[in-house]
Order: C-alpha cells, then structure tokens, then sequence
C-alpha cells in the first residue's frame, strides 16, 4: 500500500471516529474544555480520534494519592498498587506505558529489543545516545522489575513507597489543620434529619440549556447547610510552588474554570428546595514547602469567573457545531491582528 493510499484511509478512519463521536451525548470536563483552549487540534486527536496519551506523570500521580488519602482513605489499595523499590521516570513511565500496549511479555528483560527500540525513537526518548545497547539498558534496569510486573496486572496507578510515604506526610499535614479540617467536618445533631450534607470525590454531570453538550466532573468535597441555606465547594491543590504563587497557578492552569464548572455542576444538582442558596468556593492548598492555607473567593471574583466558563462554553459550541478544530477560535473567527 503506498503513501497516498495509506493517507486516505487514515482519512476513513477518522472520518468514522467523528461521526461515532458525534453520534453519542458529549460532556466537557474542565481537562477537556482545557485542552480545547489549548489545541482545538490536540482535543480532537485526543477526544474525538480517542488517540490520547495516558498521563503518567508523577505529580499527577500524586495529586490524586493526596485527595484519595484525605477524602477516601479506605480505597488507596483500590486505586494504587505499591511496588517495592523506586518507580522509573515519568518518561520513562510513559515507554512502559506503551510498552504494555503492545507486548504482553511477563518480565521486562523479555520485551523484544526491537519494540524498545522502535518505541524510544517514537518517543524521541535517549536518541543522544550513539548505542543501541545503551538504549536499551536505559529500559531493562533489574530494579524496574517490580513495576513492569504491577504494570501488566493492573489499571490502577502504580506508586513505590517513597511516594507513598511522602503523599501520607501531606495527607496528615493536611488533616490536622484546623481550618482546613473545619471545612470538611461537620458538628454532630441530634436531629434524625441532618441538616448538613457532606459529599467527598462526588461524580457530576448536568445538562447545559440552549448547548450541544453537557458538563460533567469529579466535585473534591461540597456541603449543602439546610440550616444557613449554604453550599460550600472545596477544591484541594497541592502546588510544587509557594503558596504565595497561587494567584498565578489559578490563571496559568486556569483552576478559575474549573472552579465555575464545579459550581455549575454542584448547584444544577441541587434540590429544588436548595436551588436558593448561597454557594461559596474555598481552595485548600498545600505547597512544597508543606505550608496550607484556605483560600476564600470572593462573591465577585466567582462572578467573574462564571462569566468566564459562558465565553469558553461559547468558543467551545463553534468549535463543536463547525466541527473545526483546525486552529484556535480566535484564529478561525478572523480576530487577531497584528
């Protein structure tokens, strides 16, 4: 088969991936509204070709052993396989990654060379090297056994113990910080009917009026308060940066979208009865250097923000309705100008 041949089916192909993405209902999480902001053309590969790269790096990995550590304890083992010894690299975490996709070899000293080879050069991962042995002894390390091996045998994240250890440390620095433990406590009623609900690592989803598409999220924590007419949204974040840096890590990883749909998401399922009260957004952050700290937003700020998500909900239905993700809305409605 020969270059334009391959090139038209590849055409075929994705041409029947759009149409059996658009055939389906669809719900922008924040992480995809994200990337459609960021490459129109990296969202289709990645949700409409469903060519996604798995994410495997480590402060991801971490970030989610954190929340799982504070709001549900009881299913590390569930969500996280320890392996004895230190984890590789995030890149070279991402080899194996695809490594285990297309061999089903047991060990890792029994993985063709030649995959390994073919994969590092996908990845333009050691090609400094002049070696190809050297390629491959950056692969095939005896203390990467362990890990190949949970690899293989599960969907769930793979840890070694040093991250463990280091993610229980912020876990417990974090629940015994009283204002941070203030917002996902709540005081003991004699009531049968407790007048404070509580909800921890919540699956949300809602329809969107007058849109194509949905939302649809994993709320961290939120309490409705029956008796002061209360929602409370808490969004926990561990930063590699200070705490005094957060203003900046809201805008540059646009946390202030994310917040908005989680507020769309937790007041579209609210009661009936609830849909009058008043909701609030906190942050509860811990930086590298292990400071916490409770940021409120205020009324405004989250008004802002609100307006915000409607423009990206905007910029998201274009793109969606054309089925062009070709370049950046702002680039395809013709308004930059130089």
């Amino acid at each position: 088969m020969g270059p334009l041949s391959l090139f038209l089916k590849q055409i075929m192909i994705n041409t029947q991936k759009e149409e059996e993405f658009y055939s389906k209902d669809f719900s922008f999480s924040y992480s995809s509204l994200n990337r459609l902001l960021f490459s129109p053309s990296l969202f289709y590969k990645d949700y409409i070709l469903k060519d996604r790269e798995v994410k495997t790096d480590k402060y991801l990995v971490e970030g989610k052993l954190v929340h799982c550590l504070v709001f549900e304890p009881e299913h590390v083992n569930d969500k996280f396989n320890v392996v004895p010894g230190s984890a590789p690299s995030d890149n070279v975490r991402k080899i194996f990654k695809h490594l285990s996709t297309v061999t089903d070899s047991e060990t890792l000293k029994d993985v063709d060379d030649t995959i390994i080879l073919d994969t590092l050069k996908e990845f333009n991962l050691y090609q400094s090297l002049k070696l190809d042995d050297a390629r491959i002894a950056k692969i095939k390390v005896d203390d990467y056994e362990p890990y190949w091996k949970f690899l293989l045998n599960t969907n769930v994240d793979v840890i070694d113990q040093d991250t463990l250890a280091k993610c229980t440390e912020y876990a417990e620095i974090i629940k015994s910080n009283k204002d941070v433990m203030s917002l996902f406590s709540k005081a003991a009623t004699d009531f049968d009917l407790d007048p404070i609900q509580t909800y921890a690592e919540k699956p949300l989803s809602c329809n969107l009026i007058d849109r194509p598409f949905g939302l649809k999220g994993i709320i961290d924590f939120y309490k409705v308060d029956a008796d002061e007419k209360l929602v409370t949204i808490c969004d926990l974040k561990t930063t590699s940066k200070s705490i005094s840096d957060f203003r900046e890590t809201i805008d540059f990883y646009k946390y202030w979208l994310q917040a908005a749909i989680y507020c769309k998401l937790v007041y579209e399922n609210l009661d009936e009865s609830e849909k009058d009260y008043s909701i609030i957004y906190k942050f509860a952050v811990i930086d590298s250097y292990k400071q916490v700290y409770v940021f409120d937003v205020s009324s405004e700020t989250l008004s802002i923000w609100t307006e915000g998500l409607r423009d990206v909900l905007t910029v998201a239905e274009y793109h969606y309705k054309e089925r062009n993700y070709a370049l950046p809305y702002e680039f395809l409605a013709e308004k930059v100008i130089l």
